[in-house]
């Protein structure tokens, strides 16, 4: 079971979805970065006990409770933690970092006297179940068999609806971007002003590059495609519609789906392409050109921009004061690059 969580994701960011990719459907694990730190104290590995992957204040977070959270990330977004030796080291430091900056978001909401209702946390997530195509009961007993519980997803909507208001008062003071502002901006970066191709997709998520070399097969012989969607994916959102993704530009895609899909000619088939979510085979329907977009065609687009640019910087510099003030001490093997820095996207 992979349950889609719009914007929940974006926990893992500490921004509420989003603002900080610009219509892009961020589908994989951020990896942390960012600017240079020097204010995290830490101490050394013995002053820590066994097991431990870090401490922030009197808490203290252990190997099995860091890979509880990965857990639940792989079970509701389909996170998969590389295997090479490289990949699992930074994943694992990413993974430090993130887990401990959420914490730290945790205290500071609850520092402002934030508070989420069991009541609100229970209905968003009756929501999330319903919009991926399960019940309750069937989505508890799922988690049960990844030796996760109820409570484990209600915890991380908390976080994540906790983490929004927070982001709401430390950004309430911010100005909003005037039609001058936005018309300045749109005269600088005319030449960006242009609606990108898009193209109707449908997709078939499979757990297998076995099986997805199947269908992909099958469809290309002419097999039905709504038909094997329904048949085979394991996407609860889309295979009750014949895999349709409706239309979609490069941007909102994984990079690797989007470099196959948009170089597919009408009509035709490709893949199979492993994403996060597992492997996907997809038929391109008709392909919509881009063309330029005046300025009122773009401007609520660019006001929202500038908007959350503003608002993004001012969070940053929150998350910092309060990430440097907590001085959370990682064992050396879980020690971020530049472990003081705000969450940033793509890294």
């Amino acid at each position: 079971m992979k349950l889609q969580v719009p914007g929940l994701f974006r926990r893992w960011t500490v921004v509420p979805s989003g603002l900080r990719a610009q219509g892009v459907l961020a589908a994989v694990l951020v990896a942390i970065a960012g600017g240079s730190g020097g204010n995290l104290v830490v101490r050394a590995l013995d002053e820590l006990p066994a097991g431990a992957v870090f401490r922030t204040g009197d808490t203290v977070v252990s190997q099995e409770q860091l890979q509880q959270r990965v857990n639940l990330m792989e079970l509701l977004y389909g996170v998969q933690q590389p295997s090479d030796p490289a990949g699992t080291d930074r994943f694992r430091r990413s993974v430090a970092k993130a887990v401990a900056v959420s914490m730290v978001v945790d205290d500071a909401a609850r520092g402002a006297g934030i508070v989420i209702a069991d009541k609100a946390a229970s209905d968003q997530l009756d929501k999330i179940v319903s919009d991926n195509g399960t019940d309750r009961k069937t989505f508890v007993q799922q988690l049960g068999a990844h030796g996760l519980s109820e409570k484990d997803v209600l915890d991380e909507v908390k976080r994540q609806q906790a983490g929004a208001r927070l982001f709401q008062q430390a950004t309430a003071g911010v100005k909003a971007t005037t039609d001058a502002d936005a018309q300045h901006y749109y005269d600088a970066n005319r030449a960006q002003m242009v609606s990108p191709e898009q193209r109707d997709l449908a997709n078939i998520v499979v757990s297998s590059a076995d099986q997805a070399q199947l269908v992909a097969q099958q469809a290309r012989s002419g097999a039905d495609f709504p038909g094997l969607a329904g048949q085979y994916s394991i996407d609860g959102s889309t295979k009750g519609n014949g895999g349709s993704l409706g239309k979609v530009a490069a941007s909102q895609l994984d990079a690797a789906y989007a470099k196959a899909a948009f170089a597919a000619p009408p009509g035709s088939v490709f893949g199979p392409v492993q994403t996060q979510q597992g492997w996907n085979v997809g038929r391109v329907g008709a392909v919509h050109p881009g063309s330029p977009m005046s300025f009122d065609q773009v401007k609520d687009a660019v006001k929202t921009k500038l908007d959350n640019d503003a608002k993004l910087k001012v969070w940053d510099d929150f998350l910092v004061a309060r990430i440097k003030s907590a001085k959370v001490e990682y064992a050396p093997d879980y020690l971020p690059p530049d472990p003081d820095a705000p969450p940033a996207d793509g890294q």
